[in-house]
């Protein structure tokens, strides 16, 4: 998914980034590199474990001077301003329909989403799903016939847990899901999607939730610490034949 850069949301994660610093977990440096998406929402660079894009380096630096997270949050959003970053799906040429992409690594294929336009109603409201469905079979029909030895359709994000969302995909897929533990980094939307409505609203009630949750975080397993779970999920290509 998308995500749309604003004030509040860059404030949210540097919420974060001084929580992780405050426990000594880590420079503030280390904080907004890997626990934040703002680099790739910036579009300055590939995000990894040490920052190495020069203009992100440089503007870490920048937002580490801040007073506090709403001055930083100021910073970024001066970044913002200036920014124009090209999306992945594009960027990399992944075979894209409409909203959804297929990222192919070898045998395997991921599935990610885009909102390209915004009106009033949801991309997965129960009106919409016939049309996410068709996208997902087209974009599925493209890759298997570029990649006759392809046997995995794998994703991984929070969206796994919202209902819209579930029901473009075939049962059998969902049950593989798996709830998310294991990491260490937040770098893109998997996790922080959850805090945006499809227009890239702050939500503001998940937003309070994270900061109850990060005021009282102990620095293990920060996963838990995103009010809903972001889900991996692993099935084998013929799931999605005939679907």
């Amino acid at each position: 998914m998308t995500g749309r850069l604003s004030q509040a949301f860059a404030e949210l994660q540097l919420d974060f980034v001084e929580r992780f610093v405050t426990l000594d977990l880590g420079s503030f440096a280390d904080g907004v590199n890997r626990l934040t998406n703002i680099q790739r929402e910036l579009g300055l660079g590939r995000p990894s474990e040490a920052a190495s894009d020069p203009a992100w380096i440089k503007l870490i630096a920048h937002t580490s001077s801040a007073s506090d997270t709403s001055e930083g949050a100021e910073i970024v959003m001066g970044a913002a301003s200036t920014a124009t970053p090209t999306p992945e799906h594009i960027a990399h040429a992944w075979p894209t329909v409409g909203t959804l992409s297929l990222e192919v690594k070898g045998d395997s294929a991921k599935t990610h989403f885009y909102i390209e336009g915004v009106d009033d109603v949801s991309p997965f409201h129960e009106s919409r799903l016939d049309d996410r469905r068709a996208e997902l079979r087209e974009v599925l029909s493209i890759v298997r016939a570029e990649n006759p030895s392809l046997r995995w359709i794998t994703g991984g994000t929070w969206m796994y847990s919202a209902s819209g969302y579930r029901h473009v995909f075939p049962p059998e897929h969902l049950r593989s899901g798996v709830v998310r533990t294991n990491r260490s980094t937040f770098q893109g939307m998997s996790h922080w999607g959850q805090f945006l409505d499809f227009r890239g609203e702050l939500r503001q009630d998940r937003a309070r939730e994270f900061r109850s949750r990060i005021e009282r975080w102990d620095g293990t397993n920060p996963c838990a610490l995103f009010p809903i779970p972001t889900l991996d999920v692993m099935s084998p290509v013929t799931v999605f034949d005939g679907y």
